[in-house]
């Protein structure tokens, strides 16, 4: 892969070289294949000048890489305003955890996958009504690209026009200011408050499920489709939560999860429902 991407830029050498999708059990790959060892190599010998990673996981999985891979250069992850206090996500956990190893960050989803820049009516009306000519997109990748130790922010275009409403607002990059950043807080609660299910990711539910499902990731996907009207993503999101685990329709309803669960949420039932919706 490295060879390929090499003679395709044509360029001699990378500058910054990245080990792809780390986190959950996908970690253990890279220790068993010796992966750290080749990425070092492969600066050692000038083919590529900084060496990093990706990673979707929690904010303590990245601190324990970054502890035991000092090594490493740079990091790459999720992070957007949407985010930032999320349990599943650990948008800020995570840039917290980077901030103290001393590691520049990649943004990426800083846009949540385009629903930052298609929200609720409600959200979108906060936005337009703090400033009506500019992009609900430019909010969410200036609030990214506005955190310290931040490298670039990867935001997906999929028209000329968004390219040309990235370059608008990057080109001369302003950082948010407190005004704007206080309508981004209410942007932000107003998410919160929309009706989802109210997992706090504890995970006490994973532990007795019989049938290994990663219940607060099959809920975050689910979220995804509550709070924005995204069911495409959604079951992007439900494939991966269920790609190495039990699907929602594994459910046995044994009762394990409920039992345990602090918010008591009715997760039998939301099982039954994310299979007949994502499935």
């Amino acid at each position: 892969m490295f060879q390929t991407s090499l003679a395709r830029t044509g360029a001699g050498y990378i500058d910054f070289y990245l080990l792809h999708n780390l986190g959950n059990s996908r970690t253990q790959c890279f220790d068993n294949y010796e992966m750290w060892d080749y990425a070092r190599e492969l600066k050692e010998k000038d083919r590529v000048r900084h060496i990093g990673f990706s990673i979707h996981d929690k904010a303590d999985a990245l601190d324990k890489i970054l502890t035991e891979h000092p090594e490493m250069e740079f990091v790459q992850f999720q992070l957007n305003y949407a985010d930032w206090e999320s349990s599943t996500i650990q948008a800020r956990k995570c840039y917290e955890v980077a901030q103290k190893h001393n590691k520049p960050i990649i943004v990426m989803e800083p846009v949540k996958g385009g629903n930052l820049a298609n929200p609720p009516e409600s959200i979108r009306k906060i936005f337009e009504d703090a400033n009506p000519h500019v992009s609900l997109a430019s909010w969410a990748i200036r609030y990214a690209a506005s955190l310290d130790n931040i490298i670039t922010v990867l935001s997906g275009m999929s028209t000329i026009d968004q390219v040309r409403d990235n370059v608008s607002f990057m080109e001369n990059f302003k950082p948010i200011n407190k005004d704007e950043l206080a309508v981004i807080e209410k942007a932000r609660k107003a998410i919160s408050e929309i009706p989802s299910i109210s997992c706090t990711a504890c995970e006490y539910c994973v532990k007795g499920c019989p049938q290994n499902i990663a219940i607060p990731n099959v809920f975050a996907a689910y979220n995804r489709k509550l709070i924005y009207n995204d069911l495409v993503l959604a079951k992007g999101n439900y494939g991966l939560a269920t790609r190495t685990s039990g699907k929602a329709s594994d459910c046995v309803a044994c009762g394990n999860c409920e039992r345990v669960c602090p918010q008591h949420i009715g997760i039998i039932e939301n099982m039954k429902t994310i299979a007949q919706e994502l499935e």
